[in-house]
C-alpha cells in the first residue's frame, strides 16, 4: 500500500488504508456479487423486502477471536453506529435505515460486525491482528490452514511509485489500485502476474461546489472526454467510450487548481492539458491532507473515485448533509429521486447538475505473486476473498 496506515475505522468516517484489511478481521453480514446484487458472508441468509427493508438470518457456526459465538445481540449493536435499525423478526433480524434518505443497503455495505471486550474489539472473522506499527499491519490466520495464506503484512510505503517500485523489486507480494500505465513493467516478470477483475467504481475529478452550475456543466463536458481518457488511461482500459464532448472548451477565466492523491496523478495531467489556459498547478498530496482539504474547501478540483455503485451508494456522496458529501453540493431534485430511490431520476439531477466529471469506469487490477493460484479481486472490497486463496507448497 502507499500513504499512512490509519486504523480500522469499522464502517466509520475517514477510512484509514488499513480499512482494506477490515473485511479479513471484523466480517460484514453481507457483500456484493458482479451482478449488484447482496451475496451473504457472517450472514447464512438475505432477502430484500419491500420498501428499504432487508430481512438477515445470522450464521450460527461464527465465533469471535475468544471462541464465544456471534450473536444478534452482537449484530444489534454493532449496526446502530452505522445508521441503521435493526430489530428481531420471526426468521431473522429485520435491518432499516434510521435516515429516510441513507439507504439500508448502502449503509449495510459499510457495516462491520464486532464485541468488545476489556477495552479491545474482536471480530469474527479468520484473521486476527498479531502487531501494528506505523508502517507495517500484521495479521495471522487464526486457525492455520495448509495451502492458504495465514500470514499477510500490510506494508506502507510513501507514495504510490514506492510501492510499485518495492513490488518490482520482490519486496511485495500484491499490490492493487495502480495505474494501468505501470502493466508494461510487469509484463515478463516470472515471479509475478497481473490479475483483473470487475470493477464498477468511476474515476472522477470532484468540482468545488461553490463553482457556478453553467462553469460546472462545461467542465464536466471537457474533462468526461476520449482525450482525457486516452491520456489518463490509455487505450481499452475505460468503458466509456463516448467522444461526443471532444472540442468543448471553456470560458476565459482564472486557472483552476487540482488536487490530487494516490494512484489519479496522471488523471490530474490530463485534466489540467485538456483545461488548456484554465488548467491551474496541480498539486499531488497525501491522502489525508486531500480530505482535509476538501474539507476546508481549499481546491477547485480534486480526483478521486466517489461511491457511483450499487445505485444506493450515490447517496451517501451525493445527497444533501449526507455523511460523506465533502464538496458542500446540494440538489433538491436529486434528493428527492434517492428519497424516491428513483436511480435513473437520481443519475439524471447529477447529470443536469454536476458534482463531478465522471471519467473513467475500469476494472479492478492487481500484481499477484505467481505462487498464488486462484486470486480473485472482488467487485466491492477488491481484497475481499484474500482468505480463500490458495498457495502452491
Amino acid at each position: 500500500m502507499w500513504g499512512a496506515l490509519g486504523e480500522f475505522s469499522l464502517g466509520g468516517r475517514d477510512p484509514g488504508l488499513a480499512s482494506i484489511a477490515e473485511p479479513w478481521v471484523f466480517e460484514k453480514l453481507v457483500s456484493l456479487d458482479d451482478a449488484g446484487e447482496l451475496k451473504p458472508l457472517l450472514a447464512a441468509r438475505v432477502e430484500r423486502l419491500s420498501g428499504d427493508a432487508i430481512l438477515v438470518e445470522l450464521r450460527r457456526d461464527a465465533t469471535f477471536t475468544d471462541g464465544t459465538p456471534v450473536t444478534d445481540e452482537d449484530v444489534i449493536r454493532s449496526l446502530q453506529p452505522s445508521g441503521l435499525r435493526v430489530t428481531r423478526a420471526e426468521t431473522g433480524l429485520l435491518i432499516e435505515s434510521r435516515g429516510r434518505g441513507l439507504p439500508a443497503d448502502a449503509l449495510l455495505l459499510q457495516a462491520h460486525v464486532f464485541r468488545e471486550s476489556a477495552g479491545k474489539l474482536m471480530g469474527s472473522g479468520p484473521f486476527v491482528v498479531a502487531g501494528k506499527t506505523d508502517t507495517e499491519l500484521h495479521l495471522v490466520r487464526r486457525q492455520p490452514q495448509p495451502g492458504r495464506v495465514n500470514d499477510v503484512r500490510l506494508a506502507a510505503y510513501p507514495t504510490p511509485r514506492d510501492a510499485f517500485a518495492h513490488t518490482l523489486k520482490g519486496d511485495a507480494n500484491v499490490i492493487v489500485d495502480l495505474e494501468s500505465r505501470w502493466l508494461e513493467f510487469f509484463r515478463g516478470v516470472p515471479s509475478l502476474r497481473i490479475v483483473r477483475g470487475s470493477g464498477h467504481g468511476t474515476d472522477a475529478i470532484m468540482l468545488n461546489g461553490k463553482l457556478a452550475r453553467s462553469e460546472r456543466l462545461r467542465l464536466a463536458q471537457v474533462l468526461a472526454s476520449q482525450q482525457v481518457r486516452e491520456l489518463a488511461y490509455g487505450d481499452a482500459e475505460c468503458s466509456e467510450k463516448d467522444g461526443s464532448n471532444q472540442g468543448a472548451a471553456l470560458p476565459p477565466g482564472a486557472p483552476l487548481r487540482i488536487l490530487s492523491w494516490g494512484p489519479f496523478e496522471r488523471l490530474a495531467l490530463a485534466a489540467r492539458r485538456a483545461l488548456g489556459d484554465r488548467g491551474g498547478d496541480v498539486t499531488q498530496v497525501r491522502p489525508e491532507e486531500a480530505l482535509a482539504r476538501m474539507r476546508a474547501g481549499d481546491f477547485d478540483m480534486v480526483t478521486g473515485r466517489p461511491f457511483r455503485w450499487p445505485p444506493s451508494s450515490m447517496a451517501l456522496v451525493w445527497r444533501s448533509d449526507a455523511p460523506d458529501n465533502l464538496f458542500g453540493y446540494s440538489n433538491p431534485d436529486l434528493d428527492r429521486a434517492i428519497d424516491a430511490r428513483d436511480w435513473s431520476a437520481a443519475e439524471a439531477a447529477l447529470r443536469d447538475d454536476p458534482p463531478a466529471a465522471f471519467i473513467c469506469t475500469r476494472g479492478q487490477l492487481a500484481i499477484v505473486d505467481a505462487r498464488i493460484k486462484n486470486p480473485r479481486l472482488g467487485p466491492y472490497d477488491v481484497l475481499e476473498s484474500l482468505p480463500d486463496w490458495e498457495v502452491d507448497q
